[in-house]
């Protein structure tokens, strides 16, 4: 069922991907040949609209548009007045960059649904903040409530204050098996709790004495609200705020590649896993993204969309970044001497595509049978 959820996603993307280039080729009066959902072989038309063919392929990842003159002046029968080759500059960075920014644009719309309906998450600093109790667990049987801060621990006749959730867990490690009180507040309202306190004692069971994917004291801490806001200004806070989640995360995702680039070079090997379509499935399935509704579903695809928008960005060969850049240096060699390598850098870079997504494939089965 993951999978199938999974598949669905990825194909809702590809296509809001593709229509971006669609667009904008038609906007630019490019004639398009075919609109195509995965990769070639064709395993069936669809159906033909004006000149253009609709297919699904076999390749199941990805999908593709493709336009008269695409492939430079080499090609066959292309129409002059349609060909993607004859458009100047600006058209065709715009053709070549519009998959991205559909990309992001869905992922900002997705955020603003979700946020929308939760409230806007804001991350907690300084704060060990309860968010569930677990029942018949030594936190339940102390009456400790949700929604409130721990704030310190008497131990050994001393207070010892903990201002986040590493602190808390790193004075229970040092005093499993013991009997402590613990400090807690009020409920909190959003990010502010009330000085005012509660004490409570409570014994912090052992290792042995922990049940499976329980803690010590049974609790789940937070480090996440949803802050909701007045309902005329909620439309505006959720389109602001999944504007800059995209962009976090957009930055994000170029910052662990950078890094990635970085220890390679460095010989240190890749030190972050690197997830192919069976790892994303996998990790999804582990943190619960497809058993959270629809809304979690809406996330997940948010969170895929910009990532997708992002690594189709990349300055490689065969990609929408890659095509980009080769346009750019138009500017600063010869057009003739830029059509001569283009042919084989994209060439190439589909080859090595092809060959990591085997390798990452691989990888991913790997680690999950281990």
């Amino acid at each position: 069922m993951a999978a199938l959820i999974f598949r669905a996603i990825l194909s809702v993307l590809v296509i809001i991907h593709e229509a971006g280039h669609f667009i904008f080729a038609k906007k630019n009066k490019i004639k398009v040949k075919e609109f195509g959902l995965g990769y070639p072989p064709r395993i069936f038309k669809l159906f033909r609209h004006k000149e253009t063919i609709f297919s699904i392929n076999l390749i199941p990842f990805g999908g593709f548009v493709q336009m008269d003159g695409e492939n430079g002046p080499e090609e066959e029968n292309i129409d002059q007045s349609g060909s993607f080759y004859e458009k100047s500059a600006k058209a065709r960075l715009e053709v070549l960059l519009a998959g991205v920014l559909f990309n992001f644009i869905f992922g900002i719309l997705a955020f603003t649904v979700v946020f929308y309906q939760l409230g806007i998450p804001i991350q907690l600093h300084n704060q060990a903040r309860i968010q569930a109790v677990v029942e018949n667990s030594p936190s339940f049987q102390a009456g400790l409530k949700e929604n409130t801060n721990i704030l310190a621990f008497n131990a050994n006749e001393q207070w010892i204050e903990v201002n986040n959730i590493v602190q808390v867990q790193e004075l229970i490690s040092n005093h499993l098996g013991e009997i402590l009180v613990v400090r807690t507040s009020l409920p909190c309202e959003q990010e502010k709790c009330p000085q005012e306190y509660e004490e409570h004692e409570i014994y912090l069971r052992t290792l042995e004495e922990t049940p499976d994917n329980e803690g010590s004291m049974g609790i789940i801490f937070g480090d996440v609200i949803f802050k909701s806001y007045p309902w005329y200004l909620m439309p505006f806070m959720t389109i602001f705020h999944a504007f800059k989640q995209s962009i976090d995360l957009g930055v994000l995702i170029l910052q662990s590649l950078w890094q990635l680039l970085v220890d390679l070079f460095a010989g240190h090997g890749v030190q972050q896993e690197i997830s192919g379509p069976i790892g994303i499935i996998d990790q999804a399935n582990t943190y619960g993204f497809f058993d959270g509704g629809l809304l979690s579903i809406i996330n997940f695809a948010a969170l895929l969309s910009i990532n997708l928008g992002i690594m189709n960005l990349l300055p490689i060969p065969a990609l929408d970044g890659g095509r980009a850049i080769l346009v750019l240096l138009e500017k600063v060699f010869k057009r003739q001497k830029i059509d001569k390598i283009a042919h084989y850098l994209n060439y190439f870079g589909y080859i090595s595509l092809l060959a990591l997504m085997i390798i990452v494939s691989f990888n991913d089965i790997r680690n999950i049978f281990k």
